[in-house]
């Protein structure tokens, strides 16, 4: 990699055009060897977690944007780093002229060799500012693909929660049919009433309309984890479950202080601002430096034929550049970088802010999903022995259809709950991974 930035900054000096034409050959192949190195999609295998992110991280054209952004940068590295060097340049000449009474033709040669020597650290800002640019630019790109892993991960247990609340839909339509059959069976024998039959066939068309819901959301979850995907879909198969028995409640408020600070100081955002508030401080000091004198080193040696003649030259030679700002263009910039770096110094402190609100309502938001799932918990195992209960005593007479209905019902509420109790809680510890610059770990 640095060999080929090497070379391209070199080729820079001499032809813009050809550089130019490298670079965008150099990101297609790089777009190319990226994209036949990802992980592909198998929809006959149940796909992981894991290999969603790594999926999504390596085909997401955002992600791509980013490496491709972090070339660009070291190039511009590269290109700063190439004043370092002496610049060399090779100059040819053949003229030929002719007048009424003679003819006269030369052949010339000559190489000229310079260097500066000293300006006041000019060179030294812009190769820092470079590399600082560089910098931001990785750090950019981890907070990209942390924000793509979360979305990532959000999504995939979006999908997991809907097909859980279809099981759960399919779980109260089962109950329902069986209502219904119990009450058209105490009908059938004097025992029951039409308007029971009727309640319980209300209550069956109610769970089937549930369910036609839950696939509905399910399908919609579905084309959102492939749109991050970047796939159609149809492409998309069966996901892996994950575990959602061995959520705990391990979160301490006590900790949170200190969890809003380590936040601030880990996540990829606040990074990438200071990486940007320093290349924006050696821009203030290059720009402070280009009014500054500058002492250049230069050599030159020649070779001329004219009409037989021949003659060499050559010459060794010190110079001196003293700028003046006339125009005020240099003051100008100066205070532009420095309004840059304010700029910078307000987006360092708004990414801070924004982090601070992002722990601490996805903390909260874990802390109450914890509590509804056991809360959900508790009343599960109550509200099914009702249901089973209350049927039981309607089958014997000693009970209303409305109390098995409304005992089926209460069953299905608390489960579905539970359900949605529980993803949320995952989707919550995801949110709080994120947001304190970690990566979530499922159980």
């Amino acid at each position: 990699m640095s060999l080929c930035s090497v070379a391209s900054s070199r080729l820079f000096s001499l032809n813009p055009l050809l550089f130019a034409g490298l670079l965008g050959l150099t990101q297609m192949s790089f777009a190319a060897t990226a994209s036949t190195l990802c992980p592909t999609i198998n929809r006959q295998q149940p796909l992981t977690l894991s290999q969603a992110i790594s999926y999504a991280l390596c085909q997401n054209p955002d992600s791509q944007q980013q490496w491709l952004q972090i070339a660009n940068q070291q190039a511009a590295l590269d290109l700063s780093k190439a004043s370092n060097y002496p610049t060399l340049s090779l100059e040819g000449s053949v003229n030929s002229s002719y007048s009424q009474s003679q003819s006269q033709d030369s052949l010339g040669v000559q190489a000229r060799l310079s260097y500066l020597l000293f300006d006041f650290g000019q060179r030294q800002a812009q190769q820092a500012q470079a590399n600082f640019l560089l910098q931001q630019a990785q750090w950019h790109k981890d907070s990209t693909l942390a924000e793509l892993s979360y979305q990532v991960t959000a999504a995939y247990l979006s999908v997991l929660k809907a097909q859980g609340q279809i099981q759960a839909s399919q779980k109260s339509l089962s109950a329902s049919q069986k209502s219904l059959a119990s009450s058209e069976a105490r009908f059938k024998v004097g025992t029951g009433t039409p308007l029971e039959v009727l309640q319980a066939k209300s209550a069956l068309a109610q769970a089937r309309l549930n369910l036609v819901k839950a696939h509905s959301e399910y399908a919609n979850q579905q084309s959102q984890l492939a749109l991050l995907l970047g796939i159609m879909p149809t492409e998309l198969g069966e996901l892996v479950a994950v575990n959602l028995s061995v959520l705990n409640s391990d979160i301490n408020e006590n900790e949170l202080q200190q969890w809003l600070i380590q936040a601030a100081q880990q996540r990829p955002e606040v990074k990438a601002a200071q990486a940007n508030i320093q290349a924006a401080e050696q821009a203030i000091i290059a720009a402070k430096t280009a009014n500054k004198p500058s002492v250049s080193l230069s050599a030159a040696t020649g070779w001329q034929q004219s009409d037989g003649n021949e003659s060499n030259s050559r010459s060794v030679g010190l110079s001196l550049d003293i700028p003046f700002d006339i125009g005020g263009g240099t003051r100008a910039r100066i205070r532009q970088n420095e309004i840059q770096k304010a700029q910078q110094q307000l987006s360092l402190e708004n990414n801070k802010q924004q982090i601070y609100q992002q722990v601490w309502q996805a903390f909260y938001q874990l802390q109450a999903a914890l509590e509804t799932v056991s809360a959900s918990q508790e009343g599960l195992a109550s509200s099914d022995s009702a249901a089973q209960m209350a049927l039981a005593r309607y089958e014997v007479g000693l009970s209303t259809i409305l109390d098995v209905l409304n005992a089926q019902s209460q069953a299905a509420s608390t489960q579905q709950q539970l359900l949605a109790a529980q993803f949320d809680a995952l989707a919550a510890r995801n949110r709080l991974s994120y947001a304190l610059g970690q990566q979530l770990a499922l159980p």
